[in-house]
């Protein structure tokens, strides 16, 4: 049987959801610190968009796996358990739906026959299809006692809870009807101001890293992570520390993703008939943007908040990232005509336009 998301009737101001963080959230995080900050990361992101890799809790038994599931619930709106018929990928595709979390307990148990096991088959259905219902959750978490294949490791949010580290009034605390409550009041809070966050040009071109279907999962999860901890921020509440980070590389990415948003929304021209005055970027063509670092490399330096960023620095950034095209015999920047002005260029993907 489905439980249906559970929606309170009344609002719930910022000064009552940071109270019920207390409550329901803080002793989450006391009682798994290694874990929940992250995984509250991906719930706050899960509020805007699916975040797009499997959540996967695993670890012994007793260890407190079905509890971790049961505050993932409530904290994305579910106040039951899923239960599945039977533990079978077919199961748990119809079980999906979209813009729904699916949240599945036990489901990769010491003694399932599945093979391969559960928790490669739901990762490897997230990583190949599009077109899967699981694409669609707001979010995907399963729990079990089964090991976590490496190559799956890459493609998920792994947590391996090896043993209970708290003192035991904070379980007590968070298995408590308050604690529950609460942690459903902050879904109702997040559920509600989440959408209106106004992200800044870098955080969304976060975002759409995150949901870029072409990105290394890898890659997408910890941008994701990224983005769920701004938006959490931005409600003013803790989410504790974060063990991913954005690489370098794509922290550098998305400063370059802002920065042509900006100087193009404020009168940077790519081609076209130049008068005197006129601010130009570079130009472009059917197959590559070409584009002048000194013009664009203040822009990405104060989106990177880094004034010792160097061009080629950025350069090599977006060669390795496979959106700019070097020569072999010139180097990452080319000389090109702009303008009827030979000017050395950036030769970049128009994807980074799009």
């Amino acid at each position: 049987m489905m439980p249906t998301p559970v929606v309170d009737a009344e609002p719930v101001s910022a000064s009552q959801a940071r109270a019920a963080w207390q409550t329901g959230v803080a002793p989450l995080l006391e009682a798994f610190p290694d874990h929940a900050g992250d995984i509250l990361r991906a719930i706050a992101f899960a509020h805007r968009a699916p975040f797009p890799v499997p959540v996967f809790i695993t670890g012994r038994a007793g260890a407190g796996k079905t509890t971790l599931a049961r505050t993932i619930g409530e904290l994305t709106g579910r106040s039951a358990t899923l239960e599945l018929p039977q533990r079978s990928l077919a199961s748990i595709r119809k079980a999906a739906t979209p813009g729904e979390p699916l949240v599945l307990d036990d489901a990769a148990p010491a003694h399932s026959r599945a093979r391969p096991a559960m928790f490669t088959q739901i990762q490897a259905e997230v990583y190949a299809s599009r077109n899967s219902p699981l694409n669609a959750a707001s979010i995907v978490v399963a729990t079990g006692e089964q090991k976590i294949d490496e190559l799956s490791l890459q493609r998920t949010l792994a947590t391996r809870i090896n043993r209970r580290r708290a003192p035991g009034k904070v379980y007590e605390q968070l298995h408590s009807a308050a604690a529950a409550a609460a942690r459903l009041s902050v879904h109702t809070f997040l559920q509600a101001q989440i959408p209106r966050v106004t992200l800044s040009r870098a955080d969304s071109a976060a975002t759409r890293l995150a949901l870029g279907v072409d990105i290394e999962h890898e890659r997408r999860r910890d941008a994701a992570l990224h983005v769920g901890g701004v938006l959490l921020r931005a409600l003013e509440l803790d989410a504790g520390t974060s063990r991913h980070r954005m690489p370098r590389e794509d922290s550098i990415l998305v400063g370059v993703y802002a920065a042509l948003q900006y100087v193009l929304d404020n009168g940077a021209l790519l081609g076209g008939r130049a008068t005197a005055g006129d601010w130009i970027l570079g130009r472009r063509d059917e197959d590559y943007l070409y584009v002048i670092p000194g013009e664009l490399m203040p822009f990405i330096r104060a989106e990177l908040n880094d004034t010792t960023l160097t061009s080629n620095a950025v350069a090599a950034a977006l060669e390795n990232r496979g959106v700019l095209y070097p020569s072999r015999r010139q180097g990452r920047s080319i000389p090109r005509s702009i303008n009827g002005t030979l000017t050395r260029v950036w030769r970049l993907s128009p994807g980074l336009l799009i």
